[in-house]
């Protein structure tokens, strides 16, 4: 089989286009979604109130960071299996540690949402304002 310099052009360029167009599949999706500025899919309102209860204490009301870092611009360094390890695992860091949350089933049983909540923060979906229930 003779391979023409226009065959491997074209196979070539086939094979970019079809890798191109299959990236927004992966890259486009989101764990959350927001309406009106600050109202949030069930989902994501669940992980905003775990949020609420078990890590705004240090990372802030927000994700803003206090005694924890900022939660917001971690999310956009860190894959969603780093979260959550570091959720279940703890970790130390330059100023302190957080704790293991792995015996925690509340938190455990909710990461997915406690992450959608976040990314949503993350990506700036939703500002520093206290979200909503869509409805």
């Amino acid at each position: 089989m003779k391979l023409t310099k226009k065959s491997i052009i074209l196979t070539g360029a086939l094979s970019l286009f079809l890798g191109v167009i299959s990236l927004p599949t992966y890259a486009g999706e989101q764990p959350y979604t927001v309406t009106n500025g600050n109202e949030l899919d069930a989902s994501s309102f669940n992980g905003f109130k775990l949020y609420r209860n078990w890590c705004a204490r240090c990372h802030g009301t927000y994700g803003q960071g206090m005694v924890g870092p900022n939660l917001a611009d971690s999310l956009k360094v860190i894959s969603k299996d780093q979260f959550f390890h570091t959720v279940a695992e703890g970790k130390t860091g330059t100023i302190g540690s957080m704790p293991a949350w792995k015996a925690n089933t509340q938190v455990m049983e909710g990461r997915d949402h406690l992450y959608a909540y976040l990314k949503a923060r993350s990506d700036g979906a939703i500002g520093e304002v206290k979200p909503k229930k869509a409805k």
